[in-house]
């Protein structure tokens, strides 16, 4: 089990920001393990007490990628950092963590859509 975990509406509570305002996560659009790009929390909560920890840089880093050993949860990639922003930007647009988890089981990419194919009887 990681030591640290991604914001989690059931267990944790949105964070006070500088200003008062409320942040349930702030994304950072990263170069992902595999060399491509991913967005990953920077706001973490301890796993047993449910502190929150503000986290920057490698640290955030090697934080999502031992949450995605230890659970076998993925963070979404991207093909660039350009995109990996946008998606960041939409997501926080859409409410953030309190709407859907970021990290997801297997990140399997959504299914194409079938094509059906138009056949006449043949008598």
């Amino acid at each position: 089990m990681p030591q640290l975990v991604p914001f989690n509406p059931k267990k944790h509570k949105p964070v006070e920001t500088v200003g008062g305002s409320k942040a349930t996560e702030y994304l950072a659009s990263e170069r992902s393990p595999e060399g491509k790009a991913w967005n990953i929390p920077q706001i973490w909560f301890e796993e047993k007490t449910g502190k929150a920890r503000f986290l920057k840089g490698d640290k955030a880093w090697n934080a999502a990628e031992d949450y995605e050993k230890s659970t076998g949860r993925k963070f979404p990639r991207y093909d660039t950092i350009k995109a990996a922003v946008s998606a960041a930007e939409d997501r926080s647009k859409g409410g953030g963590a309190s709407k859907n988890p970021l990290a997801m089981s297997g990140m399997r990419p959504k299914p194409r859509p079938k094509r059906l194919l138009n056949v006449k009887d043949k008598k």
